[in-house]
């Protein structure tokens, strides 16, 4: 009976510790509300973007640009894919990758299609508002060149594999750089990323800290940042290279005073 009886209380820890190991094993691979954002490419929308419209009734005149504007972009978990415990631990210890809510970029109870759908459709609403806010700057900055007469469907934008509303700072400035004879890049390559609104205003992003990394990829010098976003680069939440500056904007008239500085406003003057 001792036997027995020592026999059975060896065989509780180990069930317990197989159950344990089951348990924890099995929580490494369940699927977990979060997605994974990663750096993506930094696309230069003066010569691969924005181009004048083939249905315009009157050629427009596009000044030669010696520089970059890069729209950034970042890649993120798939709608229709989910991190596993596995994916958070590595993610967690990667610089250069950042683990959010899942809440924050998904709706609860929509698919992917619709979800691509809507993204698209944003990158379309905001180049629409670029257009239309980069004409109205011209036609108050610069009545001289006579761009009253251009129309939004006088430029065409086209960028391929590129969704959602962050690009419309960058292609804002692009059209302001390639209809005025002005040089604002003065051959300097500079990431921009913001929304923009048709009024000029602009608007905060996600995925910020990859953005700043695709930018130093594509050996930008210069960083365009929504002013809103300066709390997420604040010291102790993100560490920005060294070899790279950051402007913080608010408006497409900013992002312009920003590029004509030779120390323009950052997040640090802002108290971030």
């Amino acid at each position: 009976m001792k036997l027995k009886r020592a026999m059975h209380h060896n065989q509780l820890p180990r069930l317990a510790t197989a159950t344990l190991s089951l348990f924890f094993g099995l929580a490494l691979f369940a699927p977990l509300p979060f997605v994974v954002l990663t750096p993506g490419s930094a696309q230069d929308v003066l010569n691969e973007a924005i181009t004048p419209s083939k249905s315009t009734v009157s050629p427009l005149k596009f000044y030669k640009a010696d520089g970059h504007i890069y729209l950034l972009s970042i890649l993120i978990t798939k709608p229709v894919a989910y991190v596993t415990g596995v994916e958070l631990i590595y993610s967690w210890v990667r610089s250069d990758f950042s683990v959010m809510p899942r809440s924050l970029f998904y709706r609860d109870g929509v698919n992917a299609t619709t979800e691509e759908a809507k993204s698209k459709t944003e990158m379309v609403d905001s180049q629409l508002s670029a257009k239309v806010s980069a004409l109205n700057f011209l036609k108050s900055r610069y009545p001289n060149l006579k761009t009253s007469a251009i129309e939004p469907s006088d430029i065409s934008i086209s960028l391929a594999k590129t969704v959602g509303p962050s690009g419309g700072l960058a292609f804002a400035l692009g059209i302001v750089e390639l209809l005025t004879p002005e040089n604002l890049l003065r051959g300097r390559s500079v990431a921009v990323t913001g929304t923009i609104g048709a009024d000029g205003d602009v608007g905060g992003i996600g995925g910020i800290v990859q953005k700043i990394l695709a930018a130093e990829k594509a050996g930008a010098t210069l960083i365009l940042v929504p002013t809103s976003n300066c709390k997420d680069l604040a010291p102790g939440v993100a560490k920005i290279p060294a070899n790279i500056k950051v402007a913080a904007v608010s408006t497409l008239e900013e992002a312009l005073i920003a590029l004509n500085s030779a120390s323009p406003r950052s997040c640090a003057n802002l108290g971030a």
